[in-house]
């Protein structure tokens, strides 16, 4: 039945190709092992993050932009695609935590507030954040970090 609900859904090209796309990004830590994966050390976030340019696809799939300020702030855009609206500013604050993970706090005005520590971790070229960098199992999230 699951594979006939598949079928029906991909005689639409445009449903086919976006539940493939989202299916493909949903990834666990032991995905990343193919391409090779490094978690990032203190130093290496503490010479990466600072100046850089940041965004990432919330869960929700809202588009998430900001620049992490030298000091510890950030001004962060949402087009806020899930709720249909016009796109908004919060403020917010970075840091790295002493045991090496990204630490995000943001005051969005609408939604309650977002607090999060995670792991960077690299494969490839690209970035990701996870809870944990020892469980196989732990789901990861693209970062995009620019420099």
């Amino acid at each position: 039945m699951k594979n006939l609900a598949r079928y029906i859904l991909c005689l639409s090209p445009l449903a086919c190709s976006t539940a493939f796309a989202q299916a493909a990004e949903v990834k666990v830590l032991r995905d990343l092992d193919a391409t090779g994966r490094t978690t990032l050390t203190r130093e290496e976030l503490v010479q990466l993050l600072p100046g850089a340019n940041m965004s990432r696809i919330s869960a929700k799939g809202n588009t998430h932009i900001w620049k992490n300020e030298s000091g510890g702030s950030f001004i962060i855009s949402s087009d806020n695609r899930d709720r249909g609206a016009v796109a908004s500013t919060a403020a917010g604050k970075w840091s790295i935590s002493d045991d090496g993970r990204y630490c995000v706090l943001i005051e969005w005005k609408l939604i309650e507030t977002e607090e999060w520590c995670r792991y960077i971790v690299r494969s490839g070229e690209d970035y990701y954040a996870t809870k944990s960098d020892k469980t196989g199992t732990e789901r990861v999230h693209k970062l995009s970090i620019k420099r």
